[in-house]
């Protein structure tokens, strides 16, 4: 892997929507050299006008190659993979013509077993375990908005270990409008964002409610807090030691950001895409029930949206 220069340093993004597209978009106006890997109108529009990004480090607008084909990229530094988990079937074969000596493959994706799928089919000499926490919608075709001062990606080796890849890989990625976040426990970082996005995105969409709303009913707060406290019991009987507080924190940063607040799989539901459902609370139930830890509101939420996992119902 080159020294993270611009302007020798490859990198794909595989899904260019709402955060691969910010990302690549952040990365391209640095000056890397970046290939987004999507398909239809909005890669069109890419082609034909650039990708626009409207974000708090400025708007800009910059020309990636951007193609449906992986195989006419050829090997890379950084593969960024951020579909939606749904899309992993799919997907995941694009990887491989993008692979070369020293090439590291970083999922931003939600849920806590990405990586550990793509390794099954790549390896772990091929992949770190990451996550991303932004607030971005692709507001139409060829067009990214990124709002508020968070757009972090957190990554790292399965043991901690602050290796020479995990330090590569930052150097790539530390550029303007890209936070950098090398976690000595990766799983618990995972985890720890599942405690908040398996809570509170599900109920949310399953109320079809903002979570204002949410708030302002008999039960709402009362409700996430029960999942939390599931999705938290299940995180520790696969063995993970979480922040004291970090059930309280979480409702407080939900709290102090219930206005502007938005959640993927709620705008999913809506849009009418698939959901990641299977993938975010149907995790928890799965190894709740292998676990032996009670999780009925988990359960109860995940079958109310499982009709939908697909897409709206015919």
């Amino acid at each position: 892997m080159p020294d993270g220069a611009a302007g020798e340093t490859k990198v794909a993004v595989i899904g260019a929507g709402a955060v691969g597209g910010y990302y690549g978009g952040a990365l391209a106006r640095a000056g890397l050299d970046v290939a987004l890997i999507c398909r239809g109108e909005h890669r069109d529009a890419i082609v034909s006008d650039g990708l626009r990004v409207t974000s708090n480090w400025g708007d800009y607008t910059v020309h990636p190659k951007a193609t449906p084909d992986s195989t006419e990229i050829g090997p890379v530094d950084l593969v960024l993979y951020a579909v939606k988990l749904y899309s992993n079937p799919s997907a995941l074969p694009l990887i491989e013509p993008l692979l070369g000596d020293g090439t590291v493959v970083l999922p931003v994706q939600n849920g806590t077993e990405s990586a550990a799928k793509i390794a099954e089919s790549y390896g772990w000499d091929r992949v770190l375990a990451g996550t991303t926490y932004i607030e971005a919608a692709r507001t139409g075709l060829g067009q990214i908005e990124q709002t508020g001062s968070t757009a972090r990606i957190a990554f790292g080796e399965q043991d901690g270990n602050r290796s020479e890849r995990v330090e590569r890989v930052a150097q790539i990625l530390e550029r303007q409008g890209v936070q950098v976040e090398v976690s000595p426990d990766i799983r618990r970082t995972l985890w720890s964002k599942l405690v908040l996005v398996g809570a509170v995105g599900t109920v949310m969409a399953a109320s079809r409610s903002t979570y204002v709303e949410i708030l302002g009913g008999p039960e709402g707060e009362t409700t996430v807090r029960t999942v939390m406290e599931e999705i938290y019991a299940v995180g520790e009987s696969e063995g993970i030691a979480f922040e004291d507080g970090l059930i309280d924190s979480h409702l407080e940063g939900a709290r102090e950001e219930a206005p502007e607040m938005k959640a993927s799989l709620q705008i999913d539901l809506e849009s009418g895409n698939p959901l990641e459902i299977d993938d975010l609370l149907g995790a928890v139930v799965r190894k709740g029930r292998a676990n032996g830890v009670p999780v009925p509101a988990s359960a109860a939420l995940y079958a109310t949206l499982y009709q939908f996992r697909n897409g709206p119902p015919a």
